[in-house]
């Protein structure tokens, strides 16, 4: 081999090593939650169940004023959901979108590869 072919043929081992980075990137993305998202969704689900206890079972306050902020408790945890929802999309979107990116580069530096691999097979036939 000459030192072209061993230089494509580096190239394409970079290329396989990217690609399997990338996988594991994807593979990565997704919902999950930090210890941070954890500490507020118990927060807020303990607040609804303490405020119906008291307000419920113990009467220490009224039941209407218990489940107002049982609703207002609940309807703070939806959104809670909505935004870490929004995020994650958006990081996807993101992360997905500079993959293709770079995948559509290293597409262009394939077909290189594979013209110059042709070229050189055409030389050595004649």
């Amino acid at each position: 081999m000459d030192a072209n072919q061993e230089n494509l043929l580096q190239e394409l081992e970079a290329f396989q090593k990217e690609k399997e980075k990338i996988q594991k990137i994807v593979g990565k993305i997704g919902g999950k939650n930090d210890v941070y998202s954890k500490r507020v969704n118990i927060l807020l689900i303990s607040m609804i169940v303490v405020l119906l206890f008291m307000g419920g079972v113990l009467r220490k306050i009224s039941l209407e004023v218990s489940i107002y902020f049982a609703i207002l408790f609940g309807i703070i945890k939806i959104i809670w959901l909505i935004y870490e929802m929004k995020r994650t999309n958006h990081f996807q979107y993101w992360i997905l979108n500079s993959i293709e990116v770079r995948v559509n580069e290293m597409n262009v530096k394939i077909r290189n590869i594979e013209k110059k691999l042709k070229e050189n097979e055409v030389k050595k036939d004649e």
